[in-house]
């Protein structure tokens, strides 16, 4: 039993790995505009040129799941999608320097991030 366990867990590890190998190798203009991008970003700056500029965050609520609905105590549980969308001038490129890319995916880990709280009353 535990064989075969380590066994279905090399095979995914392996695989894992050369997919991780592939992606990274199938677009190195990709790669390259990633890593001149974030090479000198800061995750703390806010994403303006000037430090009396606001940032503009456009925030939007997409319903994803009514999980529960209350009616005698009123009670509406759900799962929502919090969207929001802003122009960070340090993420632009010529996509002819790049090979062509438009887009690229970047972890939201990796910029800087508006302090958004909820607040459910």
């Amino acid at each position: 039993m535990k064989t075969d366990y380590f066994c279905a867990l090399k095979r995914v590890i392996i695989v894992s790995s050369f997919l991780t190998i592939g992606c990274i190798q199938a677009n190195p203009d990709a790669k390259r505009l990633y890593d001149d991008l974030l090479s000198n970003y800061n995750r703390l700056i806010r994403p303006v040129s000037n430090n009396t500029d606001t940032v503009l965050v456009k925030l939007g609520l997409r319903l994803s799941q009514l999980i529960d609905l209350n009616l005698k105590d009123q009670i509406l549980t759900t799962n929502i999608w919090l969207e929001h969308e802003w122009q960070d001038h340090k993420f632009k490129w010529d996509p002819l320097e790049y090979g062509g890319v438009t887009e690229l995916y970047v972890p939201s880990e990796h910029i800087w991030l508006p302090d958004i709280v909820l607040y459910n009353k």
